[in-house]
Formats: C-alpha cells, sequence, structure tokens
C-alpha cells in the first residue's frame, strides 16, 4: 500500500526506475489513485517546492509489501492494463515536476515547437507559463509573445500551466475556437484529423470562443469540467469528469472509456508512430475500453487486439488487424 509521500517522491522524480513501475502499477489499478496523482502535481506546481524528507527505506519496505497486492489487480468490463515503461514512467514524471523544461530566451525562441510520434516535450514560456506537448503537436508561439497579448496556435494536444495576467489573457487559438485562461491548468486536445476541439480543466477556469476575439463567451469550464466544440461552433458540456482518464498522457499513458475504435487506433498511431489497418468493416463500430502503459508498440498492439478478439500481424510500421473468426 502505498502513501501520498510516495507519489510526491514519484513527482518529484526521486525514486528508482522499479519504484516508479510499481506505484504507477498501483495508481492504474483505481482511478481514483490518478485522480489523488493529479490534485498532488497540481500542489506541487503550485508551490515548487519539497514537502517532506524522504524516507527511502521505508518506502521500499512498502514497495515489497505492495507487489503481491499488484500482481492481484484483475481487469474490469474489458479493460486492459499493459506493463508500465519503467524509462517512460521516470521521464514523464520529470518533465511534469518541471525538471527538463527548457527556459528560452525571449530573443531566441523560435516560432513553432514540434514533438514527432511518440515523442513529449516540454517548454517554458517567456511569462513563466509552462506546457507539455503530447505527440505529433504543434505549438506556435509569435515572437513578441507577452510584450500585449499572450496568444498561441495549437495543432494536436498540450496541458498548460498559465502564470495569470489580468492585462494580458492567455489565450489558445485551434481550427474550431479559442481557449483563455482565467488562472489555471488546463488541457486542449485539437488534432487536425479531428472534427472536434475539446478542453478539459484540471483547475481553476478558462472560457471558450469562437476563433474570433470579439465572438462571445460560449462557455466557462471550471475544475474537472470538459467541453467539446464541433466545426459548427456548438459546445457539448460534461461535469464531474475523470480527470485521471483525460490526463492520463500527460503521466505517459493511455486510457479510453467506451471510446471509439477509431479514435483509438489513431491516437495508438501517433503514440507509437504505427501504422493500423483493419479487415473487417465491422470493427469501425466497436467501441472500447482499455488503457496503455507500455513503452513497447507491440505489446499495446497485442492488448487492443486481445480486447478486440483479433489477430494481428505487423511488418516495420505497418499493423493489421485480421477477426479471429467471423463475425456474422
Amino acid at each position: 500500500m502505498f502513501e501520498q509521500a510516495d507519489l510526491l517522491r514519484l513527482i518529484e522524480g526521486d525514486c528508482s526506475p522499479e519504484e516508479a513501475a510499481a506505484i504507477q502499477a498501483w495508481i492504474a489499478a483505481d482511478p481514483r489513485r490518478g485522480e489523488l496523482l493529479d490534485q498532488l502535481r497540481a500542489v506541487w506546481r503550485l508551490t515548487g517546492e519539497t514537502t517532506r524528507d524522504w524516507d527511502i527505506t521505508e518506502s521500499r519496505r512498502r514497495l515489497e509489501r505492495a507487489k503481491p497486492a499488484l500482481e492481484l489487480v484483475a481487469p474490469r468490463r474489458r479493460w486492459w492494463t499493459s506493463p508500465w515503461a519503467t524509462p517512460v514512467a521516470a521521464a514523464i514524471a520529470l518533465l511534469m515536476a518541471g525538471s527538463l523544461l527548457w527556459f528560452p530566451r525571449r530573443g531566441d525562441a523560435p516560432y513553432a515547437y514540434t514533438t514527432a510520434r511518440g515523442q513529449l516535450s516540454s517548454l517554458a514560456l517567456p511569462d513563466g507559463s509552462r506546457v507539455l506537448l503530447g505527440v505529433d503537436t504543434r505549438l506556435r508561439v509569435p515572437r513578441d509573445y507577452g510584450a500585449r497579448t499572450r496568444t498561441v496556435d495549437l495543432e494536436g494536444e498540450a496541458y498548460f500551466v498559465v502564470e495569470y495576467d489580468a492585462k494580458r489573457p492567455f489565450i489558445v487559438r485551434t481550427e474550431y475556437g479559442s481557449t483563455q485562461d482565467l488562472g489555471t491548468e488546463f488541457a486542449v486536445r485539437a488534432y487536425r484529423q479531428e472534427p472536434t476541439v475539446e478542453v478539459v480543466v484540471a483547475e481553476g477556469r478558462v472560457a471558450l470562443r469562437g476563433l474570433k476575439g470579439s465572438d462571445p463567451v460560449l462557455v466557462t469550464l471550471h475544475p474537472r469540467e470538459r467541453a467539446v466544440l464541433d466545426s459548427g461552433g456548438g459546445a457539448t458540456i460534461l461535469r464531474d469528469v475523470p480527470l485521471a482518464n483525460y490526463l492520463a498522457w500527460t503521466r505517459g499513458a493511455l486510457m479510453f472509456d467506451d471510446a471509439p475504435l477509431a479514435r483509438v487506433i489513431a491516437q495508438l498511431e501517433r503514440w507509437y508512430d504505427l501504422e493500423i489497418e483493419t479487415d473487417d468493416a465491422a470493427m469501425a463500430d466497436e467501441r472500447v475500453t482499455i488503457s496503455f502503459m507500455t513503452k513497447s508498440a507491440d505489446e499495446a498492439v497485442k492488448a487492443l487486439a486481445q480486447v478486440l478478439d483479433v489477430h494481428a500481424t505487423r511488418t516495420g510500421r505497418l499493423v493489421r488487424f485480421v477477426p479471429a473468426r467471423s463475425r456474422h
């Protein structure tokens, strides 16, 4: 059984790879533990300080006591958890704790920050705001950022920790609308291949508008609320959402709850740099609940194939799913 102190050690990157793997497996077994981690991480970002003295010996004892319980965790309603990739776990914890942030000088900051498939990256903006970029993402930052306005353009997925400034609002523009910070931490998902933009608030508030700065506010989101903006300017609001699911990618994991198979496949392609094909048109109607916590593309493909009850073959980057038996 782990304690808050162990989660803090994970956030601050102060545990061994073995401990990180065990703690992440324990978190994955219960969404409430992921939510606790998110809350602790938010407090850590606000304070930026170590909150206690580390007791490494006692933590290792709890690690040994927890191992049998970890091995007995059972899947629920088509839920699959792949083994956690230890190096990735440690890297993501460090990224979100701020230890690997790059602080560009105002004069030489590039116009665009990009990540490739399978790559996460973090950066600090000149005003102290921080951004974690998801896979296959592009963030455009004007060279005069912060002089009068703080507006960035996003294609892909990013998590923002914003330094609030009432005189210079922080605005994230996407293809279908904009998200204005009102003192908060939030995630925006806006992949060009998807017909919607999604915003999830972890702390504070955000205001959603149309593309023009003069457009009226469509909705104001509060913590644990999620909005989906469509191409027609409509907004669908969900409240009391499980942050652990929607922000899992910031911890190096992917979690899907009753998600369309096409969305799952698209994100796996980005996350593991794959091209996935299916031979059965009926699979397009599948909805899947599954989580991935592995750096291994083969393990991820195997997990999804087992849930879908299909055979998977892989040649280089190309993966093909073939029905194990007739679906008639």
